[in-house]
């Protein structure tokens, strides 16, 4: 009997997609865990009736603005992350030792992100923890790309159907725009620390006009590899 490289490559072949199907379980867990979390870092003031005035109750709220917009933030570019990561493994057919320890990696970073956001959050006034959460976000988006490219290169063969050009190079743009448009708060906090802290507000109509851009560029409806294959094989 020969023996293989990796015990990865020993596992029974009908289980196959049993185990990617517990890649993408996990992950789904580890996302819902992490933005569970960062409405959990927000605790609720307490009001003691009939002592605190509306007026007082209302300040309790105001305090709690930066937390807020810091949870909103997190939520939706964890969501963001969490679309993507669900279009990628939608195409993986095969799975290895590599695309494991880079999802791993993937959501090492997803899950530091309920603390950098706290952090940011409660101390918003400082660079040093706005400089923290945008390097988390910037490390997500790198290792989402790595991941990206690792499982649509056809030389690792872990996509059986891929996608049609104008997808694959759709993906690959929007998983560097959200860490550019972070990496482009972080340059400019020393010299404008207000405007930095808004360039998040860019990530969705720059990921908006992404998608028109690409829809503009292949205005030819392309056909995907799969019916192509079965438009081949039909008889005339």
């Amino acid at each position: 009997m020969i023996q293989k490289e990796h015990f990865l490559e020993q596992h029974d072949p009908e289980r196959k997609d049993f185990q990617i199907d517990r890649i993408i379980l996990f992950s789904d867990a580890v996302f819902a865990i992490a933005i569970t979390l960062l409405i959990i870092e927000i605790k609720a003031p307490e009001i003691e009736a009939p002592h605190n005035s509306t007026t007082e109750i209302l300040e309790q709220l105001h305090g709690l603005t930066t937390k807020f917009i810091g949870f909103i933030v997190s939520f939706f570019v964890i969501a963001i992350y969490w679309r993507s990561h669900h279009r990628i493994f939608g195409f993986v057919s095969q799975y290895s030792e590599k695309l494991i320890w880079l999802n791993i990696l993937f959501l090492f970073t997803i899950v530091l992100m309920p603390f950098s956001s706290a952090y940011y959050s409660e101390n918003a006034q400082y660079n040093i923890p706005f400089y923290f959460y945008c390097g988390n976000i910037l490390l997500t988006g790198i290792t989402n790309f790595w991941l990206l490219n690792h499982v649509f290169n056809p030389k690792n063969k872990l996509v059986e159907h891929s996608p049609t050009a104008r997808y694959i190079h759709t993906f690959r743009a929007r998983s560097i725009i959200t860490p550019a448009i972070f990496l482009s708060g972080i340059l400019l906090c020393p010299f404008f620390p207000f405007v930095a802290r808004l360039c998040f507000a860019f990530t969705w109509p720059v990921l908006a006009l992404l998608n028109r851009y690409y829809r503009h560029k292949y205005k030819e409806p392309e056909t995907h590899p799969a019916k192509k294959n079965q438009k081949q094989k039909s008889p005339d």
